[in-house]
């Protein structure tokens, strides 16, 4: 297949690129990469897909920055819906879509949250739902809900292990939050199972997180145990301690038995995905 890959030098763009090049031929869009398109200008989607003739594509281009998404709603509904919604309209009906989406669609009540029990809190939440949306209008689309970690392979990104293991290697003053809970895969799985399920016909909304959850505070706890960092410069703390900051659910851990089911075998638990940093 030629798989076309947005948001490829993003933080897991460089991931799904070198897990599907092992498979298939790969071209990615993104606004450094070799392929350069405003996604926003329909004309310019429509044109750049045509001219590469993609058999599939992998669609994580997004604007991802919570606060910034709260702070300009109309931007994030341009990155996150409306992109989707050009891409989308470019697609022939044979051609399949996988769309990565976020945790943040979930409601501020207790976890783990099965799919469809959606009701975002703040504006990146919505914006992807309205993404989701998009994606699901065509005929052949796989949307995956998903939180990650890992070493970032982008100068312009870094990911929350990397603030964990930058701060506590520096000696830098870090807050972990007790009350945010999530279950997080390491990107190099997630990237694995995306090149999977491009090769099925599974169709729809899967969670796609580790087997277990838990609060961001232990998450960092068990990076530092595991690469033998100092811990001094940490304090555990609540989020609600950060001024300014969006609202955002207090435990996004999902329940993965659908994506279980499909694939055959359970998902990995948080304990061997920190062991891949």
């Amino acid at each position: 297949m030629i798989v076309v890959v947005t948001g490829s030098t993003g933080l897991l763009g460089p991931y799904i690129c070198e897990a599907i090049a092992g498979r298939h031929r790969v071209e990615a869009i993104s606004r450094h990469g070799p392929h350069r398109c405003d996604l926003t200008d329909p004309a310019a989607t429509r044109r750049t897909l045509h001219d590469i003739g993609a058999s599939a594509i992998v669609h994580a281009a997004a604007l991802t920055d919570v606060d910034q998404c709260e702070r300009d709603p109309n931007g994030a509904d341009r990155s996150n819906r409306l992109v989707v919604a050009n891409v989308v309209a470019a697609l022939a009906e044979n051609v399949r879509c996988i769309y990565i989406s976020t945790d943040q669609v979930y409601p501020d009540r207790a976890g783990p949250h099965l799919e469809g029990g959606e009701a975002p809190v703040n504006a990146y939440g919505r914006s992807k739902l309205a993404g989701e949306a998009e994606a699901l209008k065509h005929p052949d689309t796989l949307v995956l809900r998903t939180n990650l970690f890992g070493p970032s392979r982008s100068v312009h990104r870094r990911s929350l292990s990397d603030f964990v293991v930058d701060g506590l290697r520096g000696g830098k003053p870090i807050t972990l939050f007790r009350d945010s809970l999530f279950s997080p895969l390491h990107m190099a799985t997630l990237a694995s199972l995306i090149a999977e399920l491009l090769e099925t016909e599974a169709r729809g909304v899967f969670n796609l997180g580790c087997r277990e959850g838990t609060s961001k505070a232990e998450f960092g706890l068990a990076v530092a145990r595991h690469l033998g960092l100092s811990i001094s410069s940490a304090r555990v703390g609540t989020s609600e301690s950060i001024p300014g900051r969006a609202p955002r659910p207090h435990d996004l851990r999902m329940e993965n038995g659908r994506a279980e089911a499909l694939l055959g075998r359970a998902l990995p638990t948080l304990e061997e995905e920190i062991r891949k940093l």
